[in-house]
């Protein structure tokens, strides 16, 4: 996995200043692993989100947070695929299992 390039973390090792900003990363690998959503289009997500904050203009985007972008994106692939609101289907094991929402 790549990072943007002004994270500045061990990529071997993230490191996070805030609680939030772990559990953010965690949730989006996590649900990505699940098969709620490819890793690519969190990725590209990304990318569309910083994007947007980068073309807007300076005195109304505020200071750059690397992980605000990332909850954002977050937040945006929940909604598109319902996370929330989509019920769970697991396996004879109880596992959760890939589906369309």
């Amino acid at each position: 996995m790549k990072l943007h390039d002004t994270c500045t973390t061990d990529q071997a090792a993230p490191q996070f200043d805030h609680e939030w900003q772990r559990r953010a990363f965690g949730l989006a690998l996590a649900l990505s692993e699940f098969r709620h959503y490819d890793w690519s289009e969190f990725q590209q997500g990304l990318i569309a989100t910083i994007q947007k904050w980068e073309g807007t203009p300076e005195a109304e985007r505020g200071q750059w947070e690397y992980y605000d972008h990332w909850v954002a994106t977050l937040d945006e692939l929940i909604e598109r695929h319902e996370l929330l609101t989509a019920p769970v289907l697991t396996d004879a094991n109880d596992h959760a299992v890939a589906h369309d929402h």
